[in-house]
């Protein structure tokens, strides 16, 4: 009799014991997805997270903003392919054309602001700057398609790869240790906030680096940039760093060309387009003149585990998208975004506080190798950048006509950058 009433509490016990287990497998395993439900805000209906794009789809800049964009769909498609931000909510984007102009951004801002979460993207220096200001005030969240240095301590903004001021430093460190010991260094820039940011990494590197920047040309963006052009070559300039947008980089180096003037031009991410490399008019120019300082792995390395992860979401979904640099932007950036929706997801919490709380939680964005690890402690004056670039020159027929020199390249000059709370 014992033996019986004892065999049926031990088997009574098991069942619990399983039923104990099962329950904390089920939770475990739903990791992010088994948070508190949350509640329905302005850009989420329960359903459906919405997120704002401000981005010039059209005018001289599109040609960046237009691939970045389409880097931030493939990421999102390929997520709601799989159920969404914690298997369940899909992100759908809303998009207005900025045509890279402070007023239609700010526009876009206004006409987005109370139908979304956050904003995926808005793109340009100058436009992040003007609209940081309505979102600091309205409690906003954004992620700048902008490697400004000045976002990284901006609790308003989701800054996402290695800033332009410490590519710009270790392209520095880079040409003295590649044959521009003692030669003359000169900086041509846009006269504009994404100029000042590159000239600014420029410049702290020059003071850590003992080196002086002879010459600095500004110019403005769409403008003939003749003048300037002329001053670099009065001034025997060897190398010159340009801090442009690829709507201008043809521009300057037809001028240079005319002059007979060939300094080794170091510029920043967004002065390169592939098509630049085999240009019918500048190419060879390029190829024998032209590098590049930007980040990230280079497109194709499948050794990579996050470029593995994007050409795998760019086969099945954007199957005829070709190399882009700005592509790889905007996917990574939606990747950072992701990390934030995740945790604002387990927090039960998708309103615009709610998404500012989840930044403060995530500890540090990660994309695999595909851009540089971003920390971002508990708060925004916590965040430290990458410091890893990547240095290419102009190739035909390399993807984004680049022919890799240096990836994960660090500097003193770099590291010790400094960024503005």
């Amino acid at each position: 009799m014992r033996g019986k009433k004892l065999g049926r509490f031990l088997g009574a016990f098991v069942a619990v014991a399983l039923a104990v287990g099962a329950t904390s497998q089920s939770a475990f395993a739903g990791g992010a997805h088994s948070g508190k439900t949350p509640p329905d805000v302005p850009g989420f209906n329960g359903s459906t997270i919405k997120l704002g794009v401000v981005t010039p789809t059209s005018g001289r800049a599109s040609i960046i903003g237009n691939p970045l964009t389409a880097g931030n769909r493939l990421y999102w498609e390929a997520k709601n392919a799989k159920g969404g931000v914690a298997g369940k909510y899909k992100v759908d984007l809303s998009v207005e054309d900025s045509r890279y102009e402070v007023e239609a951004a700010l526009q876009g801002y206004d006409a987005l602001k109370g139908d979304v979460v956050a904003f995926q993207q808005i793109l340009g220096t100058g436009m992040v700057k003007s609209v940081n200001t309505r979102l600091k005030a309205e409690n906003g969240f954004a992620g700048p398609a902008s490697l400004e240095g000045l976002w990284v301590k901006q609790a308003s903004l989701m800054p996402f790869g290695t800033p332009y001021q410490v590519a710009m430093a270790s392209g520095l460190d880079w040409y003295l240790k590649n044959g521009g010991q003692g030669k003359k260094v000169c900086a041509m820039a846009q006269d504009d906030p994404y100029g000042a940011s590159g000239l600014d990494g420029l410049t702290q590197a020059a003071k850590t680096l003992k080196v002086k920047v002879a010459t600095t040309v500004r110019f403005a963006t769409g403008s003939d940039v003749s003048a300037q052009v002329g001053e670099l070559a009065d001034a025997n300039c060897d190398a010159v760093f340009l801090v442009v947008t690829v709507a201008d980089t043809n521009a300057i180096a037809t001028k240079m060309i005319g002059r007979n003037f060939s300094p080794q031009l170091l510029g920043q991410s967004p002065s390169w387009l592939a098509a630049l490399a085999n240009d019918p008019n500048n190419g060879e120019f390029y190829q024998e003149h032209y590098i590049w300082l930007g980040y990230g792995a280079p497109w194709g390395d499948e050794s990579v585990p996050g470029m593995a992860k994007m050409l795998a979401d760019q086969r099945q979904y954007a199957p005829d998208q070709q190399p882009d640099i700005y592509f790889q932007f905007g996917y990574g950036q939606a990747w950072a975004m992701d990390q934030i929706l995740e945790r604002a997801a387990k927090n039960g919490d998708f309103s615009k506080a709610g998404i500012k709380k989840a930044s403060n939680q995530v500890g540090t964005l990660k994309t695999e190798g595909l851009a540089g690890d971003f920390k971002y402690g508990k708060s925004a004056s916590d965040r430290n950048p990458p410091r890893e670039s990547t240095i290419a020159k102009a190739a035909v027929g390399q993807p984004n006509g680049l022919q890799i020199i240096a990836t994960n390249y660090t500097s003193p000059a770099g590291n010790q950058v400094k960024f503005k709370k």
